[in-house]
C-alpha cells in the first residue's frame, strides 16, 4: 500500500463499467487496478494491498459475496474496505453484502459525486486506522523496551540492595560478636576492681582510715554501674549474634515478685515513691526462665523508680489459663506517641534531655523486649506525657524451647538440614512467596523444614526424608495436590504420614475423602499452624517412637497398628539403609528388627548400629521367621537384647517386651545426662575457687 496516492481495486465482470469507474477515479487521482472476476480480484488484493476494493455482486465463478468472504478470511487482506456497487436494489442483498463482510453498498446506476465522496471518506478512514495501528505498534515495541529496561534496573537494583543487606547483616553480626568478645574480656578486670575496692573500703573502716571510704564506696559504685553496662551490652550482643539460649525451670511466681521488691524499694525510697503490690489471685508456678523473667521486672521497675519522683509505682499481676500478666503503673514524667515509637530501640532513650537529667544507656528496655520475645511472650506500652506510664508485659505459663535455626547450606537445596531430634516438615507448594513464608513460620516454631516447589519432587523428597508432616498445596502445575496426596496413600511406607492441605478455594470434605490430616484455607497465618501441628501431636516428644525395620509391608504394618493402638509413636523403614539414615532426627527409644530384607539386612545393619557409641546401647528385638543357626546367634549375641521368632509371638508379649526394654534404657540415659551436667558443674566450681 502506497501513503502518496490512494490506489482502488475496481472488481466487474463488465468491461464498460470498468473503463467508466477506472475515468471516474483516475481522474480524481486514484491509482485504480482493475479486475473481471473475483478470483483475478483475490490474486492483485494479495500483490498490490489496495486502500479500498469497490467490488461487483453478479459475476460469473466467485460472485460479490464469495470474493468479500475471501478477503476477510485472509488475515493480511481482511483490513482492507470493501465497498459493494451493484444493480440489486433489494434488502435482502445489502444484508448478504454486509453479512459477508462490506463496508458500504452504492446502487448502479450511481451518483458520481456521491459515489467519489464514499470512496475518500472509505480511504481515509482506512488509512487513518493502518496509521493509528502503525503508532500502536511503534508505542507497543517502545513500552516494551522501556519495561525490559526497567526490569534489568530493578533486577540490578534489587542484587544490589540484597548484597548491601547481606553486607549489613554481616557487619552487624560480626558488631555483636565482637561486642559478646569484648564484654567477656572486660568483665573480668571489672570485677576484680569491684572486689578489691570493696576489700579494701573493709580494710579502711577495719584500721579507721574512714577519708578513704568515701572514695573507695564512689569506686566500688562506679565499677557496679560499669559492669552493669558492659552485661546489658553482653546480653544484647548475645541476642542479636543467636547466641543468647533460655534456661527454663518451674519456679513460683509469687516468691520471684516479692524478691524483685524487696531489690526495688531502695530505689523507690531514694525518690520518695510509694510501691504498691496488687496479686489478683493466686499465681501458682511458672515453666520459664527465671533469670530472665527477673530481670524483666527489675528494668521495669527500676525505670519507674528512676522517673517517678514522689508519687506511686504499682505493680498488679493476673494468672490466666495459659499466661500471666504483668501490669507496671507509675506516676512520672510519661511519653508522647513519637517518643513511644522508639521506646524499645537499643542505646535509644526519649530525648536527650532525659539522658541528661536522669542517665542510663537505652538499653534496659530493648533487652526487656528481646527477653519477653525468646519466652513467647510480649510486651507493650500505654502513655500520656505528664501522667505516666504502663508496661503491661505476657508471658506463657509453659515456655516452649524453639531448636535454634540452622543455616542453609550452600548446595542450592531448599532442605534445612534437621538437627538431631528435631521434627520434619515437607512443605510442597508451587507458590516461592508460600514456601518462604511456611519454611519462616516453621523454622521459627523449631521444626527442620524440606521445600519444594514440584508434587514429584515433593513425593521423592518424602521417600527419602520420611518427614513428621507433609503441608501440600492443592492447586499446582503438572501434578496437583490431589494426585500427589493419592500417590502418598497409595505408597505403604508413606501412606500414615499426616498431610495438611492448603489452597485459596475450600475443598475440605474432598480432603477428608482422600486420606487428608486436615485442610486449611489460605492465607494461612504462623499461630493457625502451630495450632494444627499441635491438634496432631506433630513433633510431640512426650510418646516414645518404636522404629520398624521390616521390608514385609504386611508384618510391618500389622505390628505399627498394634503399637500406635497402644499409644507409641512409630516409624516404619522397609530395609536397614532407611533405618540408619533416619536414625539422627528420628531418635527412636527401641528398635524391631527383621533379618533378612533386601539392600541391607539386620546383621549388617545391627553391625553399624553398634559401632556408633550414641546408638549403642539401644535396645533391638529381633523379629524373624528363619531359624538361626549357632553362628548367626552368636554374631548377634551381645548386638539384640531380643529374639522372637514370627510365628511364636503374641501381641500381649511383644507389647509387654516393648514397654521393659524403654523403661530399663530411659533411667540409664538420663543417668548419664545427669552425670555430665554435674560434671560440668563441678569443673565451674574448680575454676571459681
Amino acid at each position: 500500500m502506497s501513503f502518496n496516492k490512494p490506489v482502488i481495486l475496481v472488481v466487474d465482470d463488465t468491461l464498460t463499467n470498468l473503463a467508466l469507474l477506472n475515468a471516474i477515479l483516475q481522474q480524481e487521482g486514484f491509482q485504480v487496478f482493475l479486475a473481471k472476476s473475483g478470483e483475478k480480484a483475490f490474486e492483485i488484493a494479495k500483490q498490490e494491498r489496495p486502500d479500498l476494493i469497490l467490488l461487483d455482486v453478479a459475476m460469473p465463478g466467485w460472485d460479490g459475496y464469495e470474493t468479500c468472504r475471501r478477503l476477510k478470511m485472509d488475515n493480511s487482506l481482511a483490513p482492507i474496505p470493501v465497498l459493494f456497487l451493484s444493480a440489486l436494489a433489494n434488502a435482502e442483498d445489502k444484508l448478504r453484502a454486509f453479512a459477508a463482510g462490506g463496508v458500504d453498498y452504492v446502487h448502479k446506476p450511481f451518483q458520481e459525486e456521491e459515489l467519489l465522496a464514499r470512496v475518500r471518506t472509505h480511504v481515509e478512514l482506512y488509512r487513518l486506522r493502518e496509521k493509528l495501528e502503525q503508532e500502536i505498534t511503534l508505542r507497543d515495541q517502545e513500552i516494551l523496551a522501556y519495561a525490559n529496561e526497567l526490569e534489568k534496573k530493578v533486577e540490578e537494583r534489587t542484587t544490589e540492595l540484597n548484597t548491601a543487606k547481606e553486607m549489613a547483616e554481616a557487619a552487624n553480626l560480626a558488631k555483636s560478636q565482637f561486642l559478646a568478645n569484648m564484654s567477656h574480656e572486660l568483665r573480668t578486670p571489672m570485677n576484680a576492681i569491684i572486689g578489691y575496692s570493696e576489700m579494701l573500703r573493709e580494710d579502711a573502716e577495719d584500721l579507721g582510715i574512714l577519708d578513704f571510704v568515701a572514695d573507695l564506696e564512689k569506686i566500688y559504685a562506679a565499677g557496679k554501674h560499669l559492669l552493669g553496662l558492659i552485661n546489658d551490652i553482653l546480653d544484647l550482643s548475645k541476642i542479636e549474634s543467636g547466641k543468647m539460649e533460655l534456661y527454663l525451670e518451674t519456679f513460683e511466681v509469687e516468691t520471684l515478685l516479692n524478691e524483685v521488691v524487696v531489690t526495688i524499694q531502695p530505689l523507690a525510697d531514694k525518690k520518695s515513691n510509694q510501691l504498691e503490690v496488687n496479686i489478683t489471685n493466686k499465681l501458682g508456678h511458672i515453666y520459664a526462665d527465671l533469670t530472665k523473667t527477673r530481670q524483666i521486672l527489675f528494668n521495669l521497675l527500676s525505670n519507674a523508680a528512676k522517673f517517678t519522683e514522689n508519687g506511686r509505682i504499682y505493680i498488679e499481676v493476673t494468672r490466666h489459663t495459659e499466661e500471666i500478666c504483668f501490669h507496671i503503673r507509675d506516676e512520672g514524667i510519661g511519653m508522647t506517641l513519637e517518643q513511644q515509637n522508639k521506646l524499645f530501640q537499643p542505646f535509644t532513650q526519649v530525648d536527650a534531655s532525659t539522658t541528661r537529667r536522669f542517665g542510663g544507656t537505652g538499653l534496659g528496655l530493648a533487652i526487656t523486649k528481646e527477653f519477653a520475645e525468646m519466652m513467647g511472650g510480649s510486651i507493650r506500652v500505654v502513655s500520656e506525657f505528664g501522667q505516666g506510664s504502663t508496661f503491661i508485659v505476657h508471658l506463657p505459663t509453659q515456655v516452649r524451647l524453639e531448636e535454634p535455626l540452622r543455616e542453609e547450606g550452600s548446595t542450592g537445596s531448599e532442605a534445612n538440614i534437621a538437627k538431631e531430634g528435631s521434627k520434619i516438615i515437607l512443605v510442597i507448594d508451587d507458590d516461592k512467596i508460600m514456601r518462604d513464608l511456611f519454611k519462616n513460620y516453621l523454622s521459627k516454631l523449631g521444626y527442620s523444614v524440606a521445600v519444594t516447589g514440584e508434587g514429584e519432587e515433593g513425593l521423592k523428597l518424602a521417600n527419602k526424608l520420611r518427614p513428621d508432616a507433609i503441608i501440600l498445596d492443592v492447586q499446582m502445575p503438572s501434578m496437583d495436590g490431589w494426585r500427589v496426596l493419592s500417590r502418598l496413600k497409595a505408597d505403604p511406607v508413606l501412606f500414615d504420614i499426616p498431610v495438611i492441605m492448603t489452597s485459596i478455594e475450600e475443598h475440605k470434605n474432598m480432603g477428608s475423602a482422600m486420606g487428608a490430616t486436615d485442610y486449611l484455607v489460605k492465607p494461612v497465618g504462623r499461630d493457625q499452624l502451630a495450632s494444627v501441628l499441635n491438634k496432631y501431636r506433630i513433633g510431640d516428644d512426650s510418646q516414645r517412637l518404636v522404629m520398624i525395620v521390616e521390608d514385609d509391608m504386611i508384618t510391618r504394618e500389622l505390628m505399627a497398628t498394634m503399637l500406635k493402638n497402644e499409644g507409641w509413636r512409630v516409624f516404619k523403614a522397609e530395609n536397614g539403609k532407611v533405618a540408619l539414615e533416619h536414625l539422627e532426627d528420628k531418635k527412636p527409644s527401641l528398635i524391631i528388627l527383621d533379618l533378612l530384607m533386601p539392600e541391607m539386612d539386620g546383621f549388617e545393619f545391627v553391625t553399624h548400629l553398634r559401632k556408633n557409641p550414641k546408638w549403642r546401647s539401644l535396645p533391638v528385638l529381633v523379629l524373624t521367621s528363619t531359624k538361626l543357626s549357632t553362628e548367626d546367634q552368636a554374631h548377634l549375641h551381645g548386638y539384640v537384647d531380643t529374639i522372637f521368632q514370627k510365628e511364636s509371638y503374641s501381641r500381649e508379649q511383644l507389647l509387654e517386651l516393648v514397654q521393659t526394654q524403654i523403661a530399663t534404657t530411659s533411667f540409664p540415659r538420663y543417668e548419664n545426662k545427669i552425670q555430665k551436667q554435674l560434671s560440668s558443674v563441678s569443673e565451674q566450681l574448680s575454676v571459681i575457687n
